[in-house]
This record gives C-alpha cells, structure tokens and sequence, in this order.
C-alpha cells in the first residue's frame, strides 16, 4: 500500500509540477513504452540529478523494479554527501508483482500437497518482465538519456526475489544487484537450490549483491536468507563482492528505508574521498584514487568538475600555485565544456602570476557560460575585469 500511495503521490506532483512554472520541482518524469514483450502499456518515471541539464555528464542508472519512488530522496542525499555518485534513477511502476516478479508457478507447497490456485491466472513471468527490461526499457533510457556502463537493480520483498533471480540467471543485465527482504522462500527455496547448483561456475567479476532480511519476518523467509548466505559464502566465486544484513529488530517494511542506505553505501564503499589526502598528493593523488574506481567498477570513473576544483583549490590555498594549475588544467581536459572548470584555471593561472593566461581562462569561462546559461556569468565577468585591471 506504501508503494501505491508513493505512486500516486509522485504522479500527481509531476503532472502539476509541469503544468506550472519552471520554478517548480520536479522529482521525475513520466513515461511509457508499448511492451512488445507484455503486449500492454507500462509506466515508469525517470528522476535525472540536478545539474543533469547544465551539464555533459554521464551517470549510472538505479533500476527499481517494484515501484518504489522512495529511493530517489534516499540515492540523492547519499550522493549530496559523495557517499555513492548522482544517478538516474528509473522507477518501474509495478501492474502486477506478484506475476512480473516471480520466476515459477509452484505445483506443490512446502507439505508436497497440491496447490490449487483460483485468483491467479498468471505467475512466474520473471523471464518476460526480465526481457522487457533487457530489449525494451534498457534501449529507450540508453538512447534518451546519458548513461554510464553501469546498471544497479533494486528491488523489496517479491521485487528483492525477482532482483535475485535476475542476479542468478540474467547476471549480465546488472552490475550490481540489491535484494530487499527477497523472498526466498518462493518455490520452496527454489532460488537457493538454483544457487547451490550453478554460482560456483558463474562469471562474477566486476559484480556486486547486497541482500538483508528483518529479525520480525516470518521464519521461513528469515532461514532462506541465512541458508542463502551460508550458499554464497561457501561456493561463490571469490571475484564476487556481496553482503548480507540481518537486521535483527526490523520487520518485511521497516527494513526497507535502512537496507537500501546500507546496500548503496556497501555497493559504493570507499567512494567518497578523503580530501587531506588528496590535497597532499596532488594531481598523481588523484589520478591514483579514480584509477583505483575505475578498476573495481570495471569502467572509466573520472572526477568531477567540482571535485577536481575543490581539491585544486585546496592546494593553491596551500601556496602550492604550479601544481594546483596542473589540477585545473587537467579539470578542463576531462570537462573543456565547464564553465567552473575554466573559472578555476583562471584563478590558479592569476595566482601562480601568469595575468594573460588568466584572462584566457575567464573569457573562456564566460564563452561557455553564456552558451549554457550558468548563473555565475556576472561574478565571472566581474572577477575578469579585476584582472583586467590588476595590469595596469
């Protein structure tokens, strides 16, 4: 019910919000894809990070599987704190869970007796739900918007079961995977057999699987997620990276706000970077630390405009001008569209005495400030004219 409400709450917001001044905030915008794969209509919402219009960047994508329009608040401020990057975050509206995410229609219940199913027509579409990510949601965010080679599946309770199965049997879809109070009890812990008999062959490098269980669910959910761990740690493949937490004194829901903070954090542990350090290494600092990201995540991560100009303005503050140029100059090589990044050059080209070079910098600054309509443009023009006159 939670869901829902959250559902409707966002898509009341978002249709206002556009129909009314630019100075409103939108938290996600709201789209559809004729499924081929369904053969219906689905609805998902599309949250980009702030500044995702007045830049060039790229992000990875957080898939929600299950509808849950709360994770874009919690991804936001953990990325507003460098604890994980800014994402897109892509919530897929949930029509029917307990049928999109379920991988099997079970026969038999835990006694061996004969299920006999009257209200559901329909279970076990995990594969086609799978594949309309895969074929059909994958191609529209990737050619919409600006992505990195990076997919993070999430999803609670039937959605944790199906994000599970996916990191099972679809392992290529996502990068990493974050199961929430998955119900591993589905088909008579059919997902823990699965991992029994095929993890130990599988090719997990560069992957990542948070999974968590409550202390206050029923017991048969609380035994699989421990059986399942004691599966992982015993006969996955070392190159996996995973956790699991039991969250002893939460319940199904309770959990959910915590294991997700918990999950991302894990996923991007060591993220966030210690800026002393950094400060005192210079630009070789730097370079080794994204390196180091870069290898673990399995593609490029450079540094942000902001990141790289707080770290160089860190060692100019230190009086050493030569090096903190070189951060600033490798700032616009990685970002030659940034305003900012031109900003800064300019100040480390003034303060290490080169004046020509400086005003270069600002003019370039208000070049492409005026092109991409940054708000600084008159703090640029006026600092530029200071220099002007610190010629004469």
């Amino acid at each position: 019910m939670k869901n829902i409400k959250c559902l409707v709450m966002l898509l009341l917001f978002t249709e206002t919000s556009f129909a009314q001044n630019t100075g409103d905030l939108v938290i996600a915008k709201k789209s559809k894809i004729n499924s081929v794969v369904l053969g219906e209509e689905r609805t998902f919402f599309v949250s980009t990070p702030p500044d995702y219009n007045q830049s060039k960047d790229s992000y990875p994508v957080l898939y929600v599987l299950d509808g849950w329009t709360g994770v874009i608040g919690l991804a936001n401020d953990l990325s507003g704190w460098n604890l994980c990057p800014e994402m897109i975050i892509v919530v897929i509206e949930s029509k029917n869970g307990i049928v999109d995410f379920t991988p099997t229609k079970p026969k038999y219940d835990r006694d061996g007796k004969e299920i006999k199913y009257q209200n559901w027509d329909k279970l076990g579409e995990a594969d086609k739900f799978l594949t309309f990510i895969d074929t059909e949601l994958f191609p529209y965010i990737e050619t919409n918007y600006r992505v990195l080679p990076y997919r993070i599946c999430s999803g609670h309770s039937a959605g944790g079961l199906c994000v599970t199965y996916a990191f099972l049997t679809h392992s290529n879809m996502f990068n990493s995977y974050i199961a929430i109070s998955p119900s591993l009890y589905w088909d008579n812990g059919l997902l823990n057999r699965t991992a029994q008999e095929k993890i130990g062959g599988m090719n997990l490098k560069y992957k990542q699987y948070y999974f968590s269980i409550g202390g206050n669910e029923i017991p048969g959910n609380i035994g699989e997620a421990h059986t399942f761990a004691k599966t992982l740690k015993i006969k996955a493949p070392a190159e996996l990276r995973w956790k699991f937490d039991y969250l002893e004194k939460e319940d199904h829901g309770s959990q959910a706000t915590i294991a997700l903070i918990y999950a991302l954090r894990f996923i991007y542990e060591g993220w966030k970077y210690d800026s002393d350090l950094l400060v005192a290494g210079g630009l070789n600092a730097i370079d080794n630390f994204y390196n180091n990201l870069s290898e673990r995540f399995g593609y490029e991560i450079i540094p942000d405009v902001s990141t790289m100009n707080s770290i160089g303005w860190g060692v100019l503050r230190a009086g050493r001008h030569e090096e903190a140029v070189k951060i600033f100059e490798s700032n616009i090589l990685k970002h030659p569209d940034s305003p900012d990044a031109f900003n800064y050059l300019g100040e480390g080209y003034f303060a290490a005495g080169k004046t020509d070079l400086a005003i270069k910098s600002y003019e370039k600054a208000i070049e492409l400030a005026t092109t991409s309509g940054n708000g600084n443009i008159e703090n640029f023009k006026t600092r530029l004219e200071y220099i002007r006159e610190s010629k004469k």
